[in-house]
């Protein structure tokens, strides 16, 4: 199955919403290996790195959010996260220990922690040994209209593993020149794929290759069935 033309109610959306967008699994493959397996803020700038995903329980807190719309538009894609990789997302209690930090700040905030031109900021800790996620946190500006809500979507997804950038697809939350403030269908699937079992942190690309072929072939198989599903129970 080397193309899919897919146009659907998307399997992991919080909504009926449709979206319409020709994936490629060739394609998909070299945009995860660029995503996944490279670090954009390594010691020298971008390096190679092994897998690294959330195992446990994910604790969160938001701090200074600035609008009820940034706090929707967060929920939303914690929602479309939680779904893709069936973790256990829930917000921190009064008390309680937090491994993931989303905190907004005012522009002028931001421009004193962050290099010239950078608009927002994840970084990550995690385990040697075991290459798993530990703790995330997130720097987004609570006041610009042109970037906060594409900010949310980026940085809060690249908390979960997928820490690079991509020129490969045009539209992707991962593009430098995106301004999308939602997952594409490929973004979507990248996700799904990152959080399937087979593939284990500390895995490095080359010994990955395999195991992604099989896990992205068969999530378009199931894509293409629930396609069918759709297309007889409209007949």
């Amino acid at each position: 199955m080397r193309w899919l033309f897919v146009l659907f109610c998307l399997l992991w959306t919080t909504t009926a919403q449709a979206q319409k967008e020709t994936v490629n699994i060739e394609t998909l493959i070299k945009q995860f290996n660029s995503v996944v397996f490279i670090h954009e803020h390594g010691k020298t700038g971008r390096e190679p790195k092994p897998l690294v995903k959330w195992q446990g329980p994910i604790v969160f807190a938001v701090s200074n959010s600035g609008s009820k719309e940034n706090l929707r538009h967060l929920a939303g894609v914690l929602t479309k996260i939680h779904k893709l990789t069936k973790l256990d997302i829930r917000q921190v209690k009064k008390g309680g220990q937090v491994n993931l930090h989303i905190n907004f700040l005012p522009q002028v905030e931001l421009e004193k922690r962050l290099k010239p031109g950078i608009n927002c900021q994840g970084t990550l800790k995690g385990s040697a040994k075991t290459h798993a996620i530990t703790f995330g946190r997130a720097l987004i500006p609570s006041d610009r209209p042109d970037k906060t809500l594409h900010c949310i979507v980026e940085e809060t997804v690249q908390l979960f593993g997928l820490t690079n950038d991509s020129t490969i697809m045009e539209n992707s939350i991962f593009n430098e020149n995106s301004k999308r403030t939602s997952l594409s269908v490929s973004d979507q699937i990248l996700l799904k794929a990152l959080y399937d079992p087979r593939l284990r942190p500390g895995m490095k690309m080359k010994e990955a290759q395999p195991v992604l072929r099989t896990v992205m072939e068969d999530i378009f198989k199931k894509i293409a069935r629930n396609q069918e599903k759709r297309r007889q129970k409209d007949q």
